[in-house]
């Protein structure tokens, strides 16, 4: 790999969007750097991990962080996360630098005056700035003016099947899952209420709840108190090479987020050939088509939620529909290698652009 291109990283390896973003990128044959606070080794890829833990540390490790992308002599450094990671990207003073924006950063300058002055530094010394969605970019915009002309959207593509996958065989059962963490922001609670209705339509109705969070044991008592412990099963974490497998066992994928910048979720369901119902909120539009490939809701509206799932557990002819068509938009639009291709194109622009007005003496 000596005459590859070299990309430092900065960003968390507990990602699952991080590990494809860097073993994508070694595909094309870049040397990647990896410099991460916490998560886990990724196989097969130059990774340093520091274990500690807190906002403080992101402060207290970016001098290391930055001689360490310094020292691998990168032709491009992308941060993902203009929080934190935002900070180390400044310090290593690497150019060109693309930054990242993840939507959940940009949220957070909205209660914190320290964390908004953070971002805007991060995003002023980036040479380009992406965005996982046309809702996220124009947000980042509207609170960073400066950023507006140097900003683009590239999405976080899926892996999508040759064909699409046939519906499941439930039986008269119509099984939802909920594939979120067990936060507030997630909706979780509002879904529970909305499927305890939609029972009183449709007995058939059942949801897993998988993944884990604060509020898990809460919303287990939820269940149990309104006895629906044989149609409300948890099925706690569910590793990302069994994500596919999980979402096919079921007919429908509920996204009841309060907010959203983009919704990767719903996107892996579409590739597996299933339809969404989900809040009106964020970037969460662009990848729900209202009544084509899913259904859209206002957030934290219990009786509309319940509604559209009434609707849909009624129709399966609907919901194959809508599965087929999910399918194919995500096949057309957030397919992972277009993602790819966009992202190294911009590496390729901003290193020549680079080379171009700095030639080496």
């Amino acid at each position: 790999m000596n005459g590859a291109k070299r990309a430092v990283i900065f960003g968390w390896a507990g990602s699952e969007h991080v590990r494809r973003w860097v073993l994508g990128l070694q595909s094309r044959e870049y040397a990647v750097k990896l410099v991460s606070l916490g998560g886990e080794l990724i196989e097969n890829a130059n990774t340093t991990i520091f274990h500690d833990s807190g906002k403080l540390s992101y402060a207290l490790r970016a001098p290391q962080a930055a001689l360490i992308a310094r020292r691998f002599k990168p032709d491009i450094l992308h941060v993902h996360y203009a929080l934190g990671f935002g900070m180390w990207g400044q310090l290593a003073r690497v150019r060109p630098t693309v930054v990242s924006v993840w939507g959940s950063d940009i949220a957070e300058t909205a209660t914190s005056r320290v964390s908004k002055v953070l971002v805007r530094r991060a995003l002023h010394w980036a040479n380009w700035v992406t965005a996982t969605s046309q809702n996220l970019a124009e947000e980042t915009c509207r609170l960073f003016p400066e950023a507006a002309k140097k900003t683009s959207v590239i999405p976080f593509g899926v892996n999508v099947p040759d064909g699409c996958p046939p519906p499941p065989d439930n039986g008269e059962l119509v099984k939802l899952c909920f594939i979120k963490m067990h936060r507030p922001v997630y909706g979780p609670e509002a879904l529970i209420r909305a499927v305890e209705k939609a029972l009183h339509s449709n007995p058939n109705i059942r949801l897993s709840m998988a993944g884990s969070g604060e509020m898990t044991e809460h919303l287990k008592r939820m269940v149990r108190y309104r006895d629906l412990d044989k149609q409300i099963t948890f099925t706690g974490y569910i590793p990302n090479y069994r994500i596919y497998q999980f979402i096919q066992e079921h007919d429908i994928m509920v996204m009841p987020s309060l907010r959203e910048a983009f919704g990767v979720a719903a996107l892996e369901a579409g590739a597996c050939g299933r339809p969404v119902i989900a809040s009106r909120v964020g970037g969460v539009p662009e990848v729900i088509l209202n009544g084509r490939t899913g259904l859209l809701v206002p957030p934290d509206d219990v009786d509309a939620l319940a509604s559209a799932i009434i609707t849909m557990a009624a129709d399966s002819a609907m919901r194959q529909g809508m599965g087929q068509a999910a399918y194919e938009y995500v096949r057309d639009n957030y397919c992972w290698t277009k993602s790819l291709d966009q992202m190294t194109a911009l590496y390729e622009r901003l290193i020549d652009e680079h080379k171009k007005k700095h030639p080496a003496v």
